[in-house]
């Protein structure tokens, strides 16, 4: 029988494999061909949308007590489908982008969650623009493009199996509940942000516990050793760590979320995870009230 150790690691290069023949995401915004900018009728999608898009898909997360790992499916599924020949086309409707992006999480919700989101809420959410009919319609065009790869393996999910390889001896089981908040602070930053959307989930979830283990311990060794085990285990070369551990650590002090790496507390860092999305509210039929999806759908994002 393999020790836990073993299954860890068999665990995590499963996660690695699954992540490699289905779930990466090219840098599709700048593939579009630059002939089409010049014909097409409307704005093209672009980084802000998707950032406008993901902060409401978090917003949404947040009221009903979903899962923030289901936006993080959500987002991948899109990005995935933004990819391939049908999805390029919508990048030249932001509309439909739109349209799109509550779709993934129409669907990622439906299947990673207890309980789904009814298409016409969905539509409601919109303020009318996009009916259920064609909240439905775009599931069945975007899974059908992503050949019904829905469960990605999460940045998070190699968080979790990474923090059962951290030496006992060196970092207690308290310790070890803070590295998971603080690399879940910052994996919940990097969702919202097109320019991390093309590095695998693995690579920043290493470079978030990196950099969170070395918030709570001066001991170099320490931080060095796990990186050499981690990047053995998943195949990841040093200098994209590093690159993405920079990238990073420039997000957070650029944030107005103001993260600090120093955080022992997991409320505290829960709380440094929350979001603010613009739109208009909407009212649910038990009085409670949703945010309505910003209108990527004019030249400008509001």
């Amino acid at each position: 029988m393999n020790s836990p150790n073993e299954q860890t690691m068999e665990t995590i290069q499963a996660m690695r494999r699954q992540e490699e023949l289905a779930y990466t995401v090219p840098d599709y915004l700048s593939c579009l061909p630059a002939a089409a900018f010049t014909i097409c009728n409307s704005t093209p999608v672009d980084a802000s949308c998707r950032f406008a898009m993901s902060k409401w898909c978090d917003d949404i997360s947040d009221h009903c007590n979903y899962n923030r790992e289901t936006v993080a499916i959500a987002m991948n599924c899109l990005d995935r489908f933004m990819s391939t020949a049908s999805g390029q086309e919508i990048l030249f409707n932001r509309s439909l982008y739109q349209l799109a992006a509550m779709t993934a999480l129409y669907s990622s919700v439906k299947i990673h969650e207890q309980e789904a989101i009814d298409p016409q809420l969905m539509s409601s959410l919109s303020n009318g623009i996009h009916s259920a009919q064609a909240v439905e319609a775009m599931e069945s065009k975007m899974l059908t493009a992503i050949q019904w790869r829905v469960n990605p393996p999460t940045a998070m999910s190699f968080v979790r199996s990474m923090i059962d390889l951290l030496p006992s001896d060196c970092i207690d089981s308290c310790s070890k509940e803070t590295i998971l908040d603080v690399a879940r602070v910052q994996i919940e930053l990097i969702v919202n942000k097109y320019e991390f959307c093309t590095s695998d989930a693995s690579s920043i979830a290493l470079a978030c516990v990196l950099n969170a283990i070395e918030s709570l311990t001066d001991d170099g060794m320490v931080c060095a050793n796990f990186e050499t085990v981690a990047r053995k285990i998943m195949s990841i070369e040093h200098a994209v760590v590093q690159d993405l551990r920079i990238a990073i650590y420039e997000l957070i002090n650029g944030s107005d979320c103001n993260v600090d790496f120093q955080t022992t507390n997991s409320a505290t860092a829960e709380k440094l995870g929350s979001s603010c999305t613009a739109g208009a509210t909407v009212a649910t039929k038990d009085n409670s009230s949703f945010r309505s999806s910003p209108r990527s759908t004019a030249t400008h994002i509001v």
